[in-house]
């Protein structure tokens, strides 16, 4: 929880002193004017001109004041490592959680795909019967060439070893 602090601003027209609430964190120690005035170890732009901005990218140019210079203590180190290290591991254990998810799912697919490939077989194996039984020249004569194209036959697969029903004109 942040504290609040009373703080005076002048008006900048009347010159009368206003009460306003500040957050301690937010407020600078010391005459603010004092910090603005302090010399930056960088010197004039060497063209003259003020109002030109100096780039602030490369460390070599950084102008440095109290604000931006304040080294960090050892205990404020610590604890950006350990948020650093938490973070890392949460990221690690998400990433553990997708892999494992992926897994699972591909594991159900070959389950669902092999009890597929079973059940087809089973239920060609029973019409395989019916048209067998003794009347299968005027069974298939009886049937239509959309029923025709259903007829499968049963082939080895060469890669896994496993029997499977194919078209019984593929090739």
């Amino acid at each position: 929880m942040t504290t609040k602090a009373k703080a005076v601003f002048l008006d900048a027209d009347t010159k009368t002193p206003i009460p306003h609430d500040v957050d301690e964190k937010s407020m600078l120690e010391g005459n603010i004017l004092e910090i603005l005035k302090e010399p930056s170890n960088k010197g004039r732009n060497v063209s003259g001109r003020s109002w030109k901005v100096r780039p602030q990218k490369r460390a070599s140019s950084l102008v440095k004041t109290k604000v931006n210079n304040r080294t960090k203590t050892w205990d404020e180190r610590k604890q950006e490592k350990l948020a650093r290290q938490e973070a890392l591991e949460l990221q690690s254990e998400l990433r553990e959680e997708r892999r494992q998810a992926k897994i699972l799912k591909k594991e159900r697919r070959l389950e669902n795909e092999r009890r597929r490939a079973e059940n087809e077989f089973k239920n060609a194996q029973k019409s395989a019967m019916e048209l067998n039984a003794g009347r299968l020249k005027s069974t298939l004569k009886a049937m239509s060439k959309k029923q025709l194209r259903q007829i499968k036959k049963t082939r080895m697969n060469s890669k896994t070893g496993t029997l499977e029903y194919v078209p019984a004109y593929a090739k």
